[in-house]
């Protein structure tokens, strides 16, 4: 797959969107992704992401960890603990810490500095 381009997060049909996760094609893959973590709860959407983030498809794994930082964004909350498990299991796997800088920008700015309780 190519560089995707950029497409708005759709509305959530959460039939729609689960079925989507389960198809082969990244093209509906990812914005089903990110059509999650804007609108599921953020622990389902947190899962969800976090299974991504750990993928080997680049643009699979890239959107998962982009949606992580949407949930800190928009949900003003996240597992923390889990975040750091990732950058461990990412860091193993020889993926650059670099393509996990926007997410955790996200929490530090949406939810540490806010002083959220629920990380």
């Amino acid at each position: 797959m190519g560089i995707p381009a950029y497409e708005g997060v759709h509305d959530f049909d959460p039939q729609r969107t689960y079925a989507d996760l389960q198809s082969r094609d990244e093209a509906r893959i990812i914005p089903a992704i990110l059509s999650i973590s804007w609108h599921e709860e953020w622990r389902q959407a947190q899962a969800v992401c976090m299974s991504f983030a750990h993928r080997e498809e680049y643009w699979l794994r890239k959107n998962g960890i982009t949606g992580l930082g949407h949930i800190a964004r928009i949900h003003g909350t996240i597992d923390v603990g889990s975040l750091i498990e990732l950058l461990g299991d990412l860091t193993r796997a020889g993926v650059p810490a670099s393509e996990l800088d926007d997410m955790f920008a996200d929490v530090m700015v949406f939810v540490a500095q806010q002083g959220r309780r629920n990380i």
